[in-house]
């Protein structure tokens, strides 16, 4: 057996530097080796003490103590195994003394604790709250199985802007697009369904079999149409919504088979889809097959279908784009009436349905983050008024050997705990919130009704209430242990002056101020714009009228005759309806409803002369106008002679009217309306004024009425005058479709007042909820001004007395308090509005009729503010007077 390796005669002693370092933390091994050095040294010393040679001594000792790197690194590794584990003993030890002082000490403060967690409270559980919106609406993934390469495509249009896609042009990207693993397309549609019930109008998607492939969720139970059943011809099958089967099929398992009435035809159930498919404004209550057929296939000029593509795993957007475009750019050559430019426009499909709405959320998020702040301001603002009532406290501890980090780390933990329970109250408030949110909430905002507090949501919750307690917590702990020992015992807890008013509290409610003014500048131009837009006359009088939509199934209305027909006795049956004064029939209702958009040329214009205008498509009976009370012009609206047999008329909008004949009479004029190829001249026999099409806040387009007879729609809206109650005719006007053809639905029954508020429905929940956090920002802001002027009240008392002692009057000492108050918000309100004019541009998208930089606005939000921090200041005003100066000079 080899003799071990003999440690050396004389081993080195340890460098001083490391010495050093020891002195300051643990080196284990280091002790280690320190400790077999003694032993071994020992043993050598027993040896010669024996009678051996030194040489042999060491040797014998070496074999008998072993092999010392072994045992060196096996008593080092256990050691540093054992320290650790006491250095967490000590920490858990630190950490449950920390936590039970700090129990203590904000359950001996019940008053400090109850208005800092309901501070807390408030600006966590509004973030929390919102957060929960933006998280569902912007952030959570879209259900489908692979959302991260949808994308949304349209065609690039000629003068700019993108439409939706033709029927062919689809038909060739399908056919040319490698890139994409799947090309969906689908327009909207409805079908009525009878046979189970009372007839139900559905709100339908046509969809193509790569729909599936590309918006892919598995069925509830079924399956999808396949590429055989998307054939012209094929039988007739459809999906339905996880919504129609829970309600109209009591959530039947064996639906699958079963044959529905569908506009008269027969559709076998394939399947159910999930209720995931259910989260836009717009969600399909069925689904049918697109079945393209070859004169649709062929058709290059009508914009209707909505195409979204599944990029193939590892392709780029941009490529697919590139390579698309070149095929659209061929067929922008050969077909130039199209109206596009060869362009595509790609949009990830999350962008797409959330687009609209993201402006808003953001804001609505920036805004409650601004209450956050300033409710931390305030809690911050406590902490310190309350680090200063301590400092005799802090400064015994600390005589008492308690180092500095030592006590910011209990201070800090106090803080961190009021923290943790302003978040476990905000999120109760939050809850309560996140209820009150979505039952005001607007109908058009996607996934919004998804919202819930689950595990991101209150994560957040926790990071920001960890975030509040570190943050407002480290300046007071900080603040509250730097001090002068002797001077912080004798003077306890008394602060001078001096000390108050160049502090950090006061710069904290400089802040707060100027927090709240940018969140009311921005509620106040909201404000604003609700106002205009309720002062935008519509074109119409929505007072006392109903509408109720009604549509004619082609399989027992199959001509325009049928049809046209049709809707005469309906309008007939209507009529007669007690309280109804008038009923019309119009393809399309302003405000809710689009019509479809195509090119009107004048008489004398040539199709590549650029005197095009694009309006809206609308079919109206003669006294529709009337119905409405939208003023005529000129000329005159139909009458029973313009039947389908006769010469085509129209009549015009004012804007169209305009913009095709400038300050010429157009009566007598022709017109063609979407006709480039074949076109057919109308006269234009009048002109009414401008209607709301879409929206209060959009300007009015160009509009072309058609009689009904000479442009009939297998589905048309009534519209029925009433000095009654409107709504009070809903079912009246039912039995009375239901007594001219039972089978026939009535659906999209609502009051022309409801339409109109619906429009205004997303401004309205963004206005509401800017002006509460605005008051909730002004509130608080309110609070710290008071706070501030009442302790510096209190610290000025002595100077006060002394004051009143040398005749001062009561009016200049409140008059002292109240400039302290003003001089704080003024500061504010001056920083305030500077950020107010970056801040508001935000909102240029949000407004009508008032620019980001309304100086009414500012100023009014200004002289609130100021007014509110004069009445916060009233109260430590009141109180300096009533200071007796003896008992101030005394106390002082």
């Amino acid at each position: 057996m080899p003799a071990p390796d003999l440690p050396p005669d004389d081993m080195p002693n340890e460098p001083r530097w490391r010495r050093y370092l020891r002195f300051w933390r643990a080196d284990p091994r280091a002790d280690v080796r320190d400790e077999l050095r003694f032993h071994l040294e020992a043993r050598v010393a027993e040896n010669l003490a024996a009678g051996m040679s030194p040489d042999d001594a060491r040797r014998l000792a070496a074999e008998r103590f072993g092999d010392v790197s072994a045992v060196e690194q096996s008593l080092a590794s256990l050691t540093r195994e054992r320290e650790t584990i006491d250095r967490r003993v000590a920490w858990r030890q630190v950490i449950a003394q920390d936590l039970r002082f700090a129990v203590r000490q904000l359950a001996r403060n019940p008053v400090f604790t109850g208005v800092a967690v309901i501070t807390l409270a408030l600006g966590i559980g509004a973030n929390t709250a919102i957060f929960s919106a933006v998280y569902s609406v912007l952030l959570r993934p879209l259900p489908y199985a692979h959302a991260d390469r949808l994308v949304e495509l349209r065609e690039g249009a000629q003068g700019g802007g993108s439409m939706n896609v033709t029927a062919g042009n689809y038909d060739v990207w399908r056919q040319r697009s490698p890139q994409f693993s799947a090309l969906g397309a689908y327009w909207y549609g409805s079908f009525t369904l009878t046979g189970i019930g009372a007839p139900q109008r559905l709100f339908a998607l046509d969809a193509s079999a790569d729909y599936w492939r590309a918006l892919y969720i598995p069925p509830v139970i079924g399956r999808y149409f396949g590429s055989a059943e998307d054939q012209p011809g094929a039988p007739n099958v459809v999906v339905l919504s996880y919504a129609l089967w829970s309600s109209t099929f009591a959530s039947d398992p064996h639906v699958v088979g079963r044959v529905l009435t569908l506009n008269g035809n027969a559709y076998t159930v394939v399947g159910v889809a999930p209720a995931a498919y259910a989260f836009t404004p717009t969600a399909p209550q069925i689904w049918v097959p697109l079945a393209l057929t070859p004169e649709q296939r062929a058709e290059h000029a009508d914009h209707e279908l909505t195409v979204v593509g599944l990029l193939r795993d590892g392709t780029a957007l941009p490529d697919a784009i590139r390579e698309l475009s070149a095929v659209q750019g061929e067929l922008a050559h050969d077909y130039p009436r199209g109206g596009i430019d060869g362009s595509i426009v790609g949009l990830p499909l999350r962008d797409s349905v959330v687009g609209a709405v993201r402006p808003m959320m953001l804001v609505l998020f920036g805004a409650v983050g601004l209450v956050l702040l300033i409710a931390c301001g305030n809690v911050m603002n406590l902490l310190l008024a309350r680090a200063s009532v301590r400092r005799k406290e802090v400064a015994i501890r600390s005589a008492l050997g308690a180092g500095r980090a030592r006590l910011v780390a209990q201070l800090l933990t106090e803080s961190v705990l009021l923290a943790a329970l302003g978040g476990v109250a905000g999120v109760a408030v939050a809850a309560l919130g996140l209820h009150a949110l979505l039952r005001v909430s607007p109908g058009g905002v996607p996934r919004l009704g998804d919202a819930t507090l689950d595990a991101p949501v209150l994560l957040f919750a926790a990071i920001v209430a960890l975030a509040c307690g570190v943050v407002f917590g480290v300046w007071p702990a900080l603040r509250a242990t730097r001090l002068d020992l002797q001077q912080a015992l004798r003077e306890g807890s008394r602060e001078s002056s001096s000390a108050v008013r160049g502090s950090m509290r006061t710069l904290l409610v400089i802040g707060e101020v100027s927090l709240a003014l940018v969140l009311l500048v921005g509620a106040g131009l909201l404000v604003r714009s609700a106002i205009a837009l309720q002062r935008v006359p519509p074109g119409f009088d929505p007072n006392g009228v109903l509408v109720a939509n009604v549509a004619l199934p082609a399989a027992r209305y199959p001509t325009d005759s049928a049809m046209t027909t049709g809707f005469e006795r309906i309008a007939q049956a209507v009529q007669s309806v007690p309280g109804a004064v008038s009923v019309a029939l119009a393809s399309r209702v302003p405000i809710a409803q689009f019509g479809m958009d195509c090119t009107v040329r004048r008489d004398g214009s040539t199709p590549d002369d650029g005197s095009g205008v694009d309006a809206n498509m609308r079919s109206a009976t003669g006294n529709y106008f009337g119905t409405m009370r939208t003023p005529l012009l000129r000329g005159r609206t139909f009458g029973i002679a313009d039947v389908a047999s006769a010469a085509p008329v129209v009549v015009i909008n004012q804007s169209l009217a305009h913009r095709l004949f400038g300050d010429a009479d157009p009566i007598g004029r022709r017109i063609t309306h979407c006709s480039a190829d074949a076109p057919v001249w109308r006269q234009v026999v009048g002109v009414v004024a401008d209607m709301r099409a879409s929206g209060l806040e959009e300007p009015p387009p160009n509009e072309v009425f058609y009689p009904v007879a000479q442009l009939p729609f297998s589905a048309m809206s009534l519209v029925i005058r009433s000095p009654l109650p409107p709504a009070s005719l809903a079912p009246l006007v039912r039995r009375a479709v239901a007594g001219v053809d039972p089978e026939l639905a009535v659906s999209g029954v609502a009051t022309m007042d409801e339409i109109v508020a619906r429009s205004m429905a997303t401004p309205r929940f963004t206005t509401t909820l800017l002006v509460l956090l605005g008051l909730t920002g002004l509130a608080l802001a309110a609070v710290g001004i008071y706070g501030i002027i009442a302790y510096f009240v209190s610290q000025r008392a002595h100077e006060i007395g002394v004051r009143m002692a040398l005749g001062a009057t009561q009016r200049g000492v409140s008059l002292m308090v109240l400039r302290q108050g003003l001089a704080l918000a003024g500061a504010g309100v001056a920083i305030g509005l500077v950020a107010s004019v970056a801040t508001t541009r935000a909102l240029a998208g949000m407004v009508y009729g008032v620019g980001t930089r309304d100086p009414v606005t500012f100023v009014v939000v200004a002289g609130l503010l100021l007014l509110v921090a004069a009445l916060a200041s009233v109260v430590p005003a009141h109180r300096a007077t009533r200071l007796d100066p003896l008992e101030a000079l005394r106390g002082g």
